[in-house]
C-alpha cells in the first residue's frame, strides 16, 4: 500500500470513528433528558414527577401546586412518598452506577448483597414547601436502580429493592430494618398497603403477593394472585385493587411496551383500558374514579375517566412547559446522532472512492473474491510456473498474523474476566456467571486450537500433485483426486483450510496463480460434502461446531431459569 494510500486510510478509520462515537454520544444524551417518573396522591392533590419538578393537580387535571427539587441540590430518581405531616421522601443519586451493575441488570442476575450508600448518595426527607431536606433511613442500602416505596399512616417505611429480590421495612423512629425472606420474590415492583397488609407486585413469579406489615411477622406471604400471561405480555410491575377485581400493568421481556389489563375476581380478563391510546403506561393510578396514566413512548400524562376512556386535557403550564423542552431536546439530540450516522456513512464511501482511484486492481480483486468470481476465474486460467521447477510450499501467513491474534484475545478474555469480577463483587447470582465463564472458556480454548491448527498447516504444490500437511498427517494427492471448494482441499482423510479471501491462511495470490489453475481436473466440492470431510477426519472446524452448537442451545435454555 503506498503512502498517500496509507493516509486516505487513516482518515477513514478516523473519521468513521468519530461519526460512531458522535452518534453512541448523541444517543446517550438524548436518553437523559429528563422524563415523567412516578405519580402518587397526597392529600387532596396528585402528584407528578417530570425530571426534578413535582406537580400538584387537582381531580380535574388543574395544577395547584410545582415545586423543583432541584433547587436542594437533590437529583430526584425512581419513586417518591409521602409522610403523614406531609414531608417528602426521595432518593438522591449524584452518580449513575458503573458498567458491570448495568451488564448485571441486563442479564438479570440478582443483587444478593447491598452496598452502604456512599457520601451524600441515599433517601432525603424534604419538608415542603422550604426544601428542607436531610438524610434518611441510612439502615437502607443503596438503590442503584429500580425500587418502589410506600408509607404507612405511622410514617413505617417499606421499600422494594427490585434487584436485590427483597422488601425492606424501617421503623418510624429509623432504628429497626427487616426485609423479607430470601428466595420468597423475584424483582418486587409496586407496594401498595391496605387494612390486610402489603401488597407487592412480584414480577418474576407473576403474582400479586400480600406480606404481613406486621413488625414481628414481616414477610410472611398472607395472599397471593396468580396472573396469566397475556401472549408476550406477561411480567406484572403495576397493580391497583377495584372493586371488581384488579387492574394491573404488564410488561413484555423487554419490560416496556405493556398493556393495562383489568382482571375480574376469577382473573380472568374484563378489558384493556386505553389499550389504543397507551403506547407503554410507564406509571398509573386510579385516583377519584379517573384512570391517570403515564406514557413513556409519548411521554405524557393521560387523564381519562374509569373505564380508560375520554381523554381530559390535563391543565398544567408547569407540566406542558416541561414536556416541549424535553421534546425540543430529544428532538436535537436525535439529529445530533444522524449527523453522526452521515459522517460515518460519508466516510465509509469516501474510504471505497480512494480504494477506486488509489488501489483500483487490488480493490477489484477484493470484489471479485467476495463475489466468489476470483475464486472460478482463477480455476479456468493458466498457472504460472512453480517457482523453482520441482515442489514449491506456499507461505502460511496465519503463522505471523497469530502473533498479534493471540495478544488480542487475551486482552479479550481479560477485559471479559474483568466484568465478570465486578458483576461478582456486585454480589449477583454466581451460577449464571459460572456458566457463562465455563463457556467463554471453552468458546475460547475451541478457537485457538482452532487457530493453532489452521497455523501449522502446510500446501505444497507441483505439476502433477498437491502435497497435503496438517491434524500430524501428510498426503501427496495427484491433481485429478483432488477434491476442492474456495475454501478447502480435500484428500480421503485430510482437509486443509485455505482461509478466505479477507483472512486467507496461506499466500492468496500463491494459490490464485499456482493452486487453483491446476485444479481443472478436480473434483469441485459443493458446502455440505465439504462439512462431511471435515466431520470424518474429525477436523478442528467440525469439533468446534458439533460442541458449541448444542452447548449453546443448552445455554440459551438453562440461563431463563436462573434469572
Amino acid at each position: 500500500m503506498k503512502g498517500t494510500s496509507r493516509l486516505a486510510a487513516a482518515g477513514v478509520v478516523l473519521f468513521t470513528t468519530l461519526g460512531l462515537l458522535g452518534y453512541l454520544w448523541a444517543n446517550q444524551l438524548r436518553l437523559d433528558v429528563p422524563g415523567y417518573g412516578f405519580i402518587r396522591p397526597q392529600a387532596a392533590g396528585l402528584s407528578v414527577r417530570l425530571g426534578s419538578h413535582l406537580v400538584w393537580l387537582d381531580h380535574e387535571g388543574r395544577e395547584q401546586q410545582h415545586l423543583d427539587i432541584g433547587q436542594a441540590g437533590i437529583a430526584p430518581v425512581g419513586d417518591h412518598a409521602f409522610f403523614s405531616n406531609g414531608d417528602l421522601l426521595v432518593y438522591h443519586r449524584p452518580e449513575e452506577a458503573g458498567f458491570g451493575y448495568w451488564l448485571a441488570r441486563y442479564l438479570r442476575l440478582q443483587k444478593t448483597s447491598g452496598r452502604a450508600p456512599v457520601g451524600p448518595e441515599g433517601f432525603y426527607r424534604c419538608a415542603l414547601p422550604q426544601l428542607a431536606c436531610e438524610p434518611y433511613g441510612r439502615l437502607l442500602p443503596a438503590m442503584d436502580s429500580a425500587f418502589r416505596l410506600a408509607l404507612a399512616a405511622d410514617d413505617v417505611l417499606f421499600v422494594a429493592d427490585t434487584p436485590g429480590f427483597h422488601v425492606y421495612r424501617l421503623s418510624a423512629d429509623q432504628l429497626e430494618l427487616k426485609r423479607t425472606p430470601e428466595g420468597l420474590l423475584r424483582f418486587p415492583n409496586q407496594l401498595r398497603l391496605t387494612a390486610d397488609g402489603l401488597w407487592v407486585a412480584d414480577t418474576n413469579n407473576h403474582r400479586l403477593v400480600m406480606l404481613d406489615d406486621g413488625v414481628d411477622d414481616f414477610g410472611l406471604p398472607r395472599r397471593d394472585v396468580e396472573l396469566p400471561a397475556q401472549g408476550a405480555l406477561r411480567w406484572p410491575h403495576q397493580f391497583a385493587e377495584r372493586a371488581d377485581g384488579w387492574l394491573v400493568n404488564l410488561a413484555n421481556n423487554a419490560m416496556r411496551d405493556g398493556r393495562l389489563v383489568q382482571f375480574d375476581g376469577d382473573l380472568k380478563v374484563i378489558a384493556t383500558p386505553a389499550a389504543e391510546l397507551i403506547g407503554d403506561p410507564l406509571a398509573f393510578e386510579f385516583w377519584r374514579e379517573r384512570l391517570w396514566v403515564v406514557d413513556g413512548a409519548a411521554q405524557r400524562l393521560f387523564l381519562l375517566d374509569s373505564q380508560g376512556e375520554h381523554p381530559t386535557a390535563i391543565a398544567s403550564p408547569t407540566l406542558t412547559s416541561l414536556e416541549q423542552q424535553a421534546t425540543q431536546q430529544r428532538e436535537h439530540y436525535r439529529w445530533l446522532g444522524w449527523l453522526g450516522l452521515g459522517v460515518m456513512g460519508l466516510s465509509l464511501v469516501a474510504g471505497f472512492a480512494a480504494a477506486w482511484l488509489l488501489e483500483r486492481k487490488e480493490t477489484q480483486a477484493q470484489f471479485r473474491g467476495l463475489a466468489g468470481r476470483g475464486f472460478i476465474a482463477a480455476v479456468a486460467a493458466e498457472p504460472a510456473p512453480i517457482p523453482g521447477g520441482d515442489v514449491y510450499w506456499l507461505p502460511n501467513r496465519l503463522q505471523r498474523r497469530l502473533r498479534w491474534i493471540m495478544p488480542m484475545l487475551v486482552l479479550v478474555v481479560a477485559a471479559l474476566g474483568y466484568v465478570l469480577f465486578q458483576i461478582v463483587m456486585l454480589g449477583s447470582s454466581a451460577w449464571p456467571l459460572v456458566l457463562l465463564a465455563c463457556y467463554g472458556a471453552l468458546c475460547l480454548g475451541l478457537m485457538i486450537h482452532d487457530l493453532r491448527a489452521s497455523a501449522r498447516q502446510r500446501l505444497g504444490v507441483s505439476d502433477r500433485a498437491l502435497i497435503l500437511e496438517g491434524q500430524g498427517r501428510q498426503r501427496t494427492v495427484p491433481l485429478a483426486e483432488v477434491r476442492y471448494s474456495a475454501t478447502h482441499l480435500m484428500a480421503d482423510d485430510l482437509v486443509l483450510f485455505l482461509g478466505n479471501p479477507m483472512q486467507p491462511v496461506f499466500d492468496r495470490q500463491a494459490l490464485e496463480t499456482l493452486v487453483f489453475p491446476r485444479l481443472k481436473a478436480s473434483r469441485l466440492s459443493p458446502p455440505w460434502a465439504v462439512w462431511m470431510a471435515l466431520w470424518r477426519c474429525r477436523h478442528p472446524q467440525a469439533v468446534m461446531g458439533a460442541i458449541l452448537i448444542p452447548v449453546t442451545l443448552a445455554l440459551l435454555l438453562f440461563l431463563p431459569q436462573l434469572s
